[in-house]
């Protein structure tokens, strides 16, 4: 079966626009990411923001010279521990600094010695000297996990002096403005980390600068000061399985990364080909994963993987965010609990009941009130988060006029639970009714005992998660290739931390075969993967 990438962190700059799919929907979002007003890209995990923000930013430099666009990532924000409370804000500004100086360099403008100084708040240092001390700094505050605590930002110039500088570069090299995209704009089980995230890209805000961020559905704190409506364009990247060009757009997804022969047997067997697709409600990463999980494409072994995937292994992934952050242990387990005990029997008996009386209709949509308690809104963020549900409206009018929230539950943790689920898959997708579903009112029995979960974010615990996540063996990098595994054990690194200290370097003098090519791709795919593991 074809290798697939997996993560957009694996795939070179210049195959991004080859492998790229864009329909109407992503089009969209595009013109977004590629406008003067700042853009935040909502999505659960594995949905394409990052390479969708990837495709803005190369459609952006194409189009003119006069655009500068610099991709962040922020994915090390894990490893931050340090006495300074605004540790995060400072880091962040660092890092976003240190990528504009290296794309301006690959870019060829030079940086006066003036614009320099306002970058480092330093009245005599050179562009090299600031791109040195902005390197150390960043390095000092990712190391800060091993108790490196006291860092000095002293050379860290003021935000107002950091939009001055930009203004400046752009007008001395006649740029129309930077245009700066986040990734991972912060750890997901951190909210102070979100919100000084928030104030950052306020605070950027100028006739020069754009800001675009890709964030989490349900699990972002946007803190006091910034506001969806005002500060920003807001767009989700979402991708119904209704939609009319949805099984064709995930097919093209999925031929421009296979080999020939597996194009060959999706072409021969269309419908079978469909059922995974849908089965991974609107999620790529989802669909490749089933895929390369797959040693032949046929029935049996297509029913195998949506069973084993969807019953299991989707939940497992859910369940183990609750073992690495034990703050979040109790809502994680109880939303676990409330869907697969509560929610999707009502489902399935909801299904039955009109199946049995011949109505022609479906579903795999329930309703929660909005007056439900915190503790079950919280539980639901979660999952959605992890990709299992999906908020589909917020304000939908259900029995006697109630308000409440409408949510979708993956369609193969749907089908999954069929004997076989192929056979199943193509009637039941054509009765699904939106408008169909069962509810859960503000004082719903199930809900019993929700408010006594215990939800922590409190940051000594979540350092000792870190500790206790860092001494994992990397057999639990489920996106690392057994071939890479494999390697990395022969150079004698087991563990997630010895991973992420291990160099280039490192994996060239240790490990047979082995060039600075093929370390870099190894060491950036082991850090992406280790990196979104730590994450959530």
């Amino acid at each position: 079966m074809s290798e697939f990438y997996l993560r957009t962190e694996s795939i070179k700059q210049t195959d991004i626009l080859n492998l790229s799919v864009i329909n109407e929907a992503d089009r969209n979002i595009l013109t977004a990411l590629k406008s003067n007003e700042p853009c935040l890209l909502e999505g659960s995990r594995g949905t394409g923001k990052s390479f969708l923000m990837r495709v803005a930013e190369l459609e952006l430099e194409a189009e003119s010279e006069s655009y500068i666009s610099v991709f962040v990532p922020f994915n090390m924000s894990s490893l931050i521990s340090t006495e300074d409370n605004l540790q995060f804000y400072h880091w962040m500004l660092a890092k976003t600094l240190k990528y504009l100086l290296n794309k301006l360099r690959r870019k060829g403008i030079v940086v006066s010695s003036l614009t320099a100084s306002l970058l480092s708040n330093d009245a005599n240092g050179t562009e090299d000297e600031v791109q040195i001390g902005l390197k150390e700094i960043v390095n000092l505050f990712e190391d800060s996990y091993r108790g490196n605590s006291k860092i000095d930002i002293s050379t860290l110039p003021d935000i107002e002096d950091v939009k001055e500088a930009i203004q400046t570069i752009c007008e001395e090299n006649s740029l129309e403005r930077v245009i700066f995209f986040f990734d991972e704009a912060a750890h997901v089980f951190r909210p102070e980390q979100q919100r000084q995230f928030f104030n950052l890209f306020k605070d950027l805000r100028s006739p020069y600068i754009s800001c675009n961020a890709a964030i989490y559905p349900g699990v972002t704190h946007f803190g006091d000061t910034f506001e969806l409506t005002h500060d920003c364009v807001y767009k989700k990247l979402e991708r119904n399985i209704s939609d009319s060009d949805y099984l064709q757009y995930f097919e093209d997804i999925v031929v421009k990364q296979s080999d020939e022969k597996l194009c060959e047997e999706i072409n021969r067997q269309k419908e079978l080909f469909n059922t995974l697709a849908l089965s991974s409600g609107g999620n790529p990463r989802m669909l490749l994963r089933t895929l390369q999980n797959i040693a032949k494409f046929n029935t049996t072994n297509v029913n195998s993987e949506i069973k084993s995937f969807y019953r299991g292994q989707i939940w497992a992934e859910h369940t183990e965010l609750g073992e690495k952050y034990k703050g979040h242990r109790g809502i994680i387990d109880w939303g676990r609990d409330f869907l697969e005990k509560t929610v999707i029997p009502r489902v399935e008996e909801y299904n039955n009941l009109r199946k049995e009386k011949g109505i022609n209709e479906a579903t795999i949509y329930f309703w929660i009130h909005k007056d439900s308690p915190e503790a079950v809104k919280e539980a639901l963020r979660l999952l959605t988060y992890t990709g299992i549900i999906r908020k589909i409206d917020s304000s939908v009018r259900a029995t006697r006029s109630e308000l409440g929230s409408r949510y979708e539950i993956k369609y193969g943790c749907m089908i999954s639970l069929e004997a076989n689920p192929h056979a199943e898959s193509s009637e039941f997708y054509k009765k699904l009714a939106l408008n169909k579903f069962p509810e859960f009112g503000k004082n719903h029995s199930s809900y019993v005992g929700s408010d006594q979960i215990l939800l922590s974010n409190d940051e000594e615990q979540y350092g000792e998660s870190l500790k206790s996540l860092l001494r994992k063996p990397i057999d639990v990098l489920v996106l690392l290739t057994p071939w890479q595994k494999e390697k990395l054990k022969e150079a004698e690194i087991n563990t997630i931390e010895e991973l992420h200290n291990s160099t280039e370097e490192n994996l060239i003098d240790n490990i047979y075969n082995v060039g600075p090519t093929r370390a870099r791709l190894m060491k950036n795919a082991a850090n992406a993967e280790l990196l979104e593991y730590i994450s959530g």
